[in-house]
């Protein structure tokens, strides 16, 4: 049985939620990479990311051609739980302009953005954006029903 969200639908979950768990592969140890991450969106489903300049996370997220993120919603009951995985390639902003932007996105969401915001140390940050090509949506009580995935294609 095929469910069908709208984009307009999953946009919605994706801004009540702040979190979410980024994975990529390990091109040298073939590894698969998995970090929790604070995440911002715009209404083109970008996702932007930050992290210290000196972190290993953004080489790591910038070396493979294609990642995903997967943002969870727990609700009550926990049937009305919900899932979206976001799927595509990243780029590091560094664009004052692009780099203004994420953090608008990031406002109030993530703790470490409203704080760089405030004390003007933002340049001590990364930031990612993932450009994601596929959406995957899924509320749990309609899997349980058997209802199928929702996909979104981007391209």
């Amino acid at each position: 049985m095929p469910s069908t969200h709208s984009k307009s639908e999953v946009l919605k979950y994706l801004q009540k939620g702040s979190t979410g768990v980024l994975a990529t592969l390990d091109k040298t140890p073939k590894l698969i990479r998995q970090r929790v991450m604070y995440y911002g969106i715009d209404k083109k489903f970008h996702c932007y990311l930050m992290s210290t300049k000196e972190s290993p996370k953004v080489p790591q997220i910038l070396s493979t051609s294609n990642l995903s993120m997967l943002v969870f919603g727990l609700e009550t009951p926990y049937d009305n739980s919900w899932e979206i995985e976001l799927n595509g390639p990243a780029e590091l902003l560094e664009n004052t302009l692009d780099i203004e932007y994420a953090l608008s996105t990031l406002k109030e969401r993530n703790p470490f953005a409203d704080v760089a915001l405030e004390s003007g140390i933002y340049r001590q940050f990364d930031f990612v954006r993932l450009n994601p090509t596929l959406v995957r949506f899924r509320i749990y009580r309609e899997a349980l029903s058997g209802e199928s995935v929702t996909v979104i294609n981007l391209d």
